[in-house]
């Protein structure tokens, strides 16, 4: 039974694969990486959580991951083809040395384009170098990391100039029929209002829905039950209070919604492996290191 949203830990600074999953494909349940991700469909349509929209997605679409966002991939309808997709991790170091000051242009792209509808053009650009990628990887000729770092570098710019052409958020949400439509309000709704004493019975009455039916839609379309998604919500949260201000961490639990500071430290504790009192003095060990994209 899915609880909690699992930190899918990438162990290689670049990592590219290919898969083909049959249409009824959907991922158990929603995760984050501690790298960045990007994410290009071949073939096929699909549905595409990130943190709090969905968008419905086509061949040809890329779609950009921040680090530790939540995301989830599912069908997009009952008739769904098989889809084809490649997808890549890869933590900051892979391209820092080979794009200097361009760290806060990367991280700007990742947080505001979700979505790039590629047209044909981008496409025969974007997809041999994927390719490429992929067959040095497999290969592993002499020289193939550092030749897919080049590579990687190569796609990054290209994005960055593909996206001054374009709009925020380039892919226009897909949430337009039930379920989506009504989850991501639910889920936009708890991200603006986490410090509010959430309930099911609330959110269903808020949005005029059975109780039994966003109990059950809801980690169906996320990958997480209501709960998991309200405590990660906060959590991130108070991530950013324990790193940013100096407030005590009783302060920091009220602030995000938990009306018990022993149930916070719990949740907190399994969230992240530490206590709110050990994960600040962590951050601020590594606060001298920071970089505008994180790794």
């Amino acid at each position: 039974m899915m609880q909690e949203a699992q930190l899918a830990p990438i162990r290689r600074m670049l990592f590219i694969e290919a898969a083909k999953q049959p249409g009824r494909f959907s991922m158990e349940g929603e995760h984050f990486h501690d790298a960045w991700e990007i994410y290009y469909l071949v073939s096929g349509e699909r549905c595409y959580f990130i943190k709090d929209q969905i968008y419905r997605i086509c061949a040809g679409d890329l779609v950009l991951i921040p680090v530790n966002v939540l995301h989830k991939t599912s069908p997009s309808g009952k008739l769904s083809q098989p889809h084809e997709r490649l997808l890549v991790n890869f933590r900051t170091e892979a391209v820092s040395t080979l794009l200097p000051g361009r760290e806060e242009e990367l991280e700007q792209l990742f947080e505001r384009y979700p979505v790039l509808r590629l047209n044909a053009e981008e496409q025969h650009l974007v997809q041999p170098l994927l390719a490429r990628m992929l067959a040095e990887q497999k290969e592993q000729a002499n020289g193939y990391e550092e030749y897919g770092r080049l590579l990687l570098a190569e796609l990054l710019l290209n994005l960055l100039r593909m996206a001054h052409t374009r709009p925020n958020h380039d892919g226009e949400e897909g949430g337009g029929k039930r379920p989506y439509r009504e989850i991501a309000e639910v889920a936009r709704y708890i991200n603006t209002h986490f410090e509010e004493n959430l309930s099911l019975g609330e959110l269903a009455g808020r949005f005029h829905l059975s109780p039994y039916y966003l109990s059950h839609v809801f980690p169906r379309v996320t990958g997480l039950t209501l709960v998991a998604y309200i405590n990660r919500v906060r959590i991130e949260e108070a991530c950013a209070l324990l790193r940013e201000t100096e407030l005590p961490v009783t302060d920091i639990a009220y602030r995000v919604g938990y009306q018990s500071v022993t149930h916070f430290g719990r949740v907190f504790k399994k969230a992240k492996a530490l206590s709110p009192q050990s994960y600040r003095r962590e951050q601020r060990m590594f606060s001298g290191g920071h970089m505008a994209l994180k790794s």
